[in-house]
């Protein structure tokens, strides 16, 4: 029955007496009800059949308590034998509480075990509720538990690939702004110099997170003006760009590379198809318990690029990041801006930084 606590059983006789209250409690009032039912017919006070049923009632719950059916093989007949020592226990308490002398018992002998009988089957029946029921609690907390090493599993695989991801940085990137560096190296080196300047401190921002893990909003934030420096030499005056992180948002634990795939989503989709370019702001706030980032650019907009169905690779890689690491309190939406771009708005439960 539910009254067993799921502790180690030392001792059978020992652990039929450990039971929840509220088991205990519900046992009693079925009890009651039994004996209510029983003094309809019986001319004695009705203390008389409540304390018959009540001394029964408790027999067979310690018995079956004490065999613990549902931790053997076999659990029906290991109930149904229990409870039926219970029953036999059952009269023995009756006669020695009520104080029936002996040729009392020897007359009675046929309806006390009829008494005995009749216990039997209502604990049984009642038994088997108890087992049926804790066996749905076991089965709903398997499947809980289930579902929690399911969402674990999940969320290191999502680790996993990004761990794969920041181990490779983008070669169609590198080797393009490498290919724009030797271009100006020959017709303008000293643009050249700054974009190879950028360029070695977007790495110094990417290369430490190589294996990490975490990240913060700061060094995310970082890491983007590294990348958007790259792109604006590439780029040129098509492409202006600001970043507004609030200090005190800064050392807010941040998932590694959710920004800059945002960013680059902006770049890709809105600023490069667009003829004049446009701007860029990376903007982050708390909203109560949530931080919110922003990534906003005046580039084509919604309408006239891959972003429409708002399921891109990039994007949906960071639906499932957010969904694995923060469950439904993660989300990032897309959006139109008027007149003309598009915003990613991403938010995710706000953290207090952790320390250095």
């Amino acid at each position: 029955m539910d009254a067993i606590l799921d502790s180690p059983r030392p001792n059978p006789l020992v652990a039929g007496l450990r039971f929840r209250w509220t088991t205990l409690l519900l046992i009693l009032a079925i009890n009651t009800g039994i004996g209510l039912v029983l003094w309809i017919s019986d001319p004695r006070p009705f203390w008389h059949p409540l304390l018959t049923v009540q001394i029964y009632g408790l027999s067979i719950a310690y018995c079956v308590n004490a065999a613990a059916p549902w931790d053997h093989s076999a659990p029906i007949w290991r109930l149904a034998i229990a409870s039926a020592i219970g029953a036999l226990i059952g009269v023995v308490l009756v006669v020695v509480v009520k104080g029936y002398p002996a040729s009392y018992v020897r007359d009675q002998i046929g309806f006390l075990l009829y008494n005995a009988l009749t216990a039997w089957g209502n604990g049984l029946l009642i038994s088997l509720m108890f087992y049926v029921k804790r066996r749905e609690t076991r089965a709903a907390a398997a499947l809980h538990r289930a579902e929690a090493e399911r969402h674990l599993l999940s969320k290191q695989a999502v680790e996993a690939e990004l761990k794969l991801m920041q181990a490779q940085v983008e070669p169609h990137f590198l080797f393009n702004t490498l290919a724009s560096v030797q271009y100006l190296t020959e017709t303008d080196p000293k643009r050249a110099g700054a974009m190879l300047s950028h360029l070695i401190a977007y790495l110094r921002a990417a290369l430490p997170q190589l294996r990490a893990s975490t990240s913060t909003l700061g060094r995310e934030a970082s890491l983007a003006e590294a990348y958007l420096n790259v792109m604006q030499m590439r780029i040129g005056a098509r492409l202006a760009f600001t970043i507004d992180v609030p200090p005190e948002l800064r050392d807010q634990p941040f998932a590694p590379n959710l920004l800059i795939s945002l960013v680059e989503n902006a770049i890709k989709h809105g600023i490069e198809p667009c003829a004049d370019g446009g701007t860029l702001t990376v903007a982050a706030r708390r909203s109560d318990d949530m931080t919110v980032v922003t990534v906003t650019d005046t580039g084509c907009g919604l309408s006239t690029n891959a972003r429409t169905t708002g399921q891109g690779v990039g994007l949906a890689n960071v639906r499932e990041r957010l969904a694995a690491l923060y469950g439904a309190r993660g989300r990032v939406a897309l959006e139109a801006v008027t007149p003309r771009g598009t915003r990613a708005t991403l938010s995710l439960p706000f953290q207090p930084a952790t320390g250095a």
